[in-house]
């Protein structure tokens, strides 16, 4: 979607702003969904067949978006789509969990690792595309994988494990919301919520500086993210399982602030030689983090993964939506503002985690596997 954004502009006239009021309202949508799915996901036994009705609905939606016309009612309905994508993830994150509890960092990596592996062919081929296609034929072709997914996982709704049983529903939301208030864990929802802020504003606008600020072609554009994602992707299973064994806090406050000034760096590039491999290091450091920063959140908050996963999704990609909008307002003034603005963001987000006190998963898996011994 988010190449999809300088086409959608040229073709219906919108404004910076009109394209970052557009990804808040996806990132709003996001954010409602996350909470219900966790606690779907908690508590009800097929939840299979809950993860197979997401992809039929980003499907449905982003093919009513792609023949829309109005501004308005495409924004609805890429809303819808976003939310149904969002759906997936607490639920399958919490199902890895409970897996691999004592790995929470390498299986939160995985999954993460596994979703933008997808996403780094798509904005070459996007970028492709649109050098040859509209942007809403562009938009039903990349439905067709959606589609097919769908059918694949059909076959494999019914296998999916069921939640852990003997988890009242009422005790546990209580418990949820008292660890939920505590300060450390405040300070980790507070990095999420800054860390999301500075993806969205970032890959809202970036389309648009690469293609307008740096003249980049639509091709080339789709390159560049799909270099970011890759450094992101290649990186996060082993970001995590060294996170498992050594502790999250350095490696967090490292990859937030670290990514932040390879962004600002990114504004002084010149050319594709200087800014691609700056997006890979920004991608190895802002993106690998994600699921360290989410593996400290379940740790504070402890049982009901998904329920957990989905709070924290909710709470960081519903607030998010403010990142896109302050990347549109910048974006009427100068498209380097926002890289600056995002890159400020991720040091700020690194910084919150500073007066945490060092937690070394090596510790609790160690003392767990004792214990079970």
């Amino acid at each position: 979607m988010w190449l999809l954004a300088p086409a959608m502009a040229l073709s219906m006239g919108l404004s910076p702003l009109q394209v970052g009021m557009l990804f808040a309202a996806r990132q709003i949508g996001s954010g409602i969904a996350h909470l219900p799915a966790g606690f779907i996901g908690d508590n009800l036994r097929k939840r299979g067949f809950f993860l197979l009705a997401t992809f039929w609905c980003v499907a449905a939606a982003q093919l009513m978006a792609s023949v829309s016309t109005d501004y308005w009612v495409l924004v609805g309905f890429l809303t819808l789509a976003s939310a149904g994508a969002a759906a997936w993830h607490p639920v399958a994150m919490g199902i890895m969990t409970q897996w691999m509890p004592n790995r929470k960092g390498f299986v939160l990596g995985m999954h993460m690792a596994g979703g933008t592996i997808a996403e780094i062919a798509a904005p070459m081929l996007v970028g492709l595309s649109l050098m040859y296609l509209s942007w809403t034929q562009v938009l039903q072709i990349n439905t067709i994988p959606t589609i097919i997914l769908g059918l694949i996982f059909v076959r494999f709704a019914p296998m999916v494990i069921p939640p852990l049983a003997g988890l009242p529903i009422g005790p546990n939301i209580r418990s949820l919301a008292r660890s939920v208030v505590q300060p450390g864990t405040l300070a980790i929802l507070f990095t999420i919520v800054l860390h999301n802020m500075a993806m969205v504003a970032f890959m809202s606008m970036a389309p648009l500086f690469f293609q307008e600020v740096k003249d980049f072609s639509p091709g080339l554009t789709g390159l560049a993210f799909s270099v970011f994602l890759f450094g992101g992707a290649v990186s996060s299973p082993f970001v995590g399982h060294i996170s498992d064994v050594f502790g999250r806090k350095t490696m967090t406050i490292g990859g937030l602030v670290g990514g932040g000034i390879c962004l600002w760096l990114i504004t002084f590039g010149s050319s594709e030689w200087t800014i691609f491999p700056l997006l890979i290091i920004t991608g190895i450091l802002m993106l690998s983090v994600r699921s360290i920063v989410l593996a400290m959140a379940l740790e504070k908050i402890g049982n009901r993964e998904s329920t957990v996963l989905g709070l924290i999704s909710a709470v960081g990609e519903g607030v998010a939506a403010l990142g896109a909008v302050l990347a549109g307002v910048l974006g009427e003034i100068d498209l380097g503002l926002v890289l600056i603005l995002a890159g400020g963001l991720s040091v700020v987000a690194g910084l919150a985690i500073c007066p945490l006190t060092q937690n070394s998963s090596a510790l609790s898996c160690k003392s767990m596997g004792s214990a079970s011994g």
